[in-house]
C-alpha cells in the first residue's frame, strides 16, 4: 500500500495514512504495514515476519512458532533471538516469546540462528513500541535506519510528531528479570513454560551461546497454524 498524509487528530497533526484507510491498519494510534491474512494458505517463508500476527503474539504472550500461550500464567518466558549478545533486563525485543520445543525446530530451520543464538527465560515482558519505517514528512520517502533490519525503533511515549510519521511493522517489548539459559538443559528437564531454568552458566561461542543440535522432528504437541 502507498502511503499518503492525512490528518491525525488522535495525534494531533498530519501524518502518514492509506488511501481508503480501514480501521484495522491502526493500533494504539499508529499506521502499520497491511499484510494479507490467508492463514492456512501458501507455504511457510522462513525469516519474513507477518506483521500483525508478531503483534498478536506479543500482546497476547502466545508462541512464535505454532501460537499457542507461551506460558501459564506466573511462569517465566522463553525469549530467543540471533546474535551473539546475551538478552539482558532492558533489552527491546522484536521475538515473540516461544516454548522450548519449538525452540529447537527455530534454531534448525532459521538461518538468522544457523550459527549462534541467545535465550533467557524472562520474568516480565512490558509493551514498549514499535520497530518500523520512519518516514520523512516532505518527500514521504523512508529515513535510512541503522538497525541491520532496516527499521527505526521508536517508543510509544515518543514525541507524536515522530509517533505521526512511523509505518509500524513489528511490536517491541522490553524485557526484564533475564537469565540465560542452553536450550538443550530447557529439552532435559520436565517442561512448564519454556523449559525450567540450569543452574550451570551456559558456554559461550563467538561471544553467544553455543547452538545444540536439535532432533529433526517437530516435538512440540501444540497444533501449528499453516502458512502463518
Amino acid at each position: 500500500m502507498r502511503v499518503t498524509r492525512r490528518w491525525l487528530a488522535g495525534l494531533g497533526g498530519e501524518g502518514l495514512g492509506y488511501e481508503g484507510e480501514l480501521p484495522t491498519d491502526r493500533h494504539r494510534g499508529l499506521l502499520w504495514e497491511r499484510v494479507a491474512e490467508a492463514e492456512g494458505e501458501g507455504r511457510v517463508q522462513i525469516g519474513l515476519v507477518h506483521g500483525p500476527r508478531q503483534r498478536r503474539a506479543m500482546n497476547h504472550r502466545l508462541c512464535q512458532v505454532c501460537f499457542a500461550r507461551a506460558a501459564p500464567a506466573g511462569e517465566p518466558l522463553l525469549f530467543l533471538v540471533a546474535g551473539t549478545r546475551p538478552i539482558t533486563t532492558g533489552d527491546r525485543l522484536t521475538s515473540p516469546p516461544i516454548h522450548a520445543e519449538c525452540a529447537e525446530d527455530a534454531v534448525r530451520d532459521c538461518p538468522d540462528l544457523a550459527d549462534v543464538y541467545s535465550a533467557a527465560l524472562v520474568q516480565r515482558a512490558s509493551s514498549w513500541g514499535v520497530a518500523g519505517l520512519a518516514y520523512q514528512p516532505a518527500t514521504l520517502k523512508p529515513r535510512p535506519s541503522r538497525h541491520r533490519t532496516g527499521l527505526t525503533l521508536l517508543p510509544y511515549y515518543a514525541p507524536a510528531a515522530d509517533l505521526r510519521w512511523i509505518l509500524a511493522v513489528r511490536e517491541a517489548v522490553t524485557v526484564h528479570g533475564c537469565t540465560p539459559v542452553r536450550l538443550e538443559d530447557l529439552a532435559s528437564e520436565p517442561q512448564t513454560a519454556g523449559g525450567r531454568l540450569s543452574p550451570d552458566p551456559p558456554p559461550r561461542l563467538r561471544g553467544g551461546w553455543r547452538v545444540p543440535a536439535p532432533p529433526h522432528r517437530h516435538r512440540c504437541r501444540r497444533p501449528r497454524p499453516a502458512g502463518c
